[in-house]
């Protein structure tokens, strides 16, 4: 555990320090109790550190989610759910016909704790996942507006009971555009991911997207770095089984 918390420390202070496409994301996480969804999750703050840096070889993406606690019976003296992606993308020809098309590596993983009915704390892994394949990527020269198409080999170590995973394939679309519908400051982004796994009832494929809307309100007082938004995550059979909605409102800070 000591390993991994340096691993993640080490990556937002890599994050901070690069100050190119990289933001903070606090957000209030209302969770899906009450609804009528059949898989539940309890309310939460979560923070995102996400960064992406294009450059001469291809570009890197990385974010780290931390979940703090809520909602009673989850652990209050720490963060209780650490997750992290870090993406490279190889491209050694920009300068040709094949400039939007790309070789991705990919590492996801993470870990958390929880209470058990006698208030112990107890914890699970999220199990590591290796990806790579194809990303087909078209953007602005400021990667302002981007659209992007990946289609990955996904290998979950010990997906289910040592049973690893029949169809190792995730597709993945992630959009990003500025002045959504001509409103200036109005930003549309997010991401599709669609991959098989294995759970209790046997093979399975797992979605989860999460569109966010953020305003530039910064832009009314000299401070542009500012905004303010929300985002609904959709997801069927991710952390459950089932079908799952939890809106969220948050803010953003842009550090470029």
């Amino acid at each position: 555990m000591a390993k991994v918390k340096y691993i993640i420390v080490g990556l937002c202070l890599l994050a901070l320090n690069a100050q190119a496409g990289t933001n903070l994301q606090i957000y209030y996480d209302f969770g899906s109790l009450g609804t009528a969804c059949a898989n539940q999750r309890s309310p939460r703050v979560t923070t995102t550190l996400e960064l992406f840096y294009p450059d001469s070889w291809g570009n890197t993406f990385m974010f780290v989610d931390l979940d703090y606690a809520i909602h009673p019976n989850d652990p209050k003296n720490t963060p209780f759910m650490a997750y992290m992606e870090v993406a490279r993308c190889l491209n050694f020809w920009q300068k040709t016909a094949a400039k939007d098309l790309s070789i991705q590596v990919e590492y996801n993983g993470g870990l958390g704790i929880y209470k058990d009915g006698a208030g112990d704390l107890r914890g699970y892994g999220i199990n590591h996942a290796a990806l790579v394949g194809l990303n087909y990527c078209l953007h602005t020269p400021d990667y302002k507006n981007i659209f992007n198409l990946e289609l990955l080999y996904k290998y979950i170590v010990d997906d289910f009971n040592g049973i690893h995973n029949s169809v190792p394939l995730q597709f993945t679309f992630v959009w990003g555009c500025d002045d959504f519908c001509t409103a200036p400051g109005l930003r549309f982004s997010g991401f599709l991911d669609i991959w098989g796994q294995k759970n209790a009832g046997g093979q399975s494929f797992v979605m989860i997207s999460e569109p966010q809307l953020w305003y530039n309100v910064g832009r009314w007082f000299k401070c542009p770095n500012l905004n303010i938004g929300t985002e609904i995550e959709f997801s069927y059979n991710f952390s459950g089984s089932g079908f799952m909605v939890n809106p969220c409102l948050g803010i953003k800070w842009n550090f470029d």
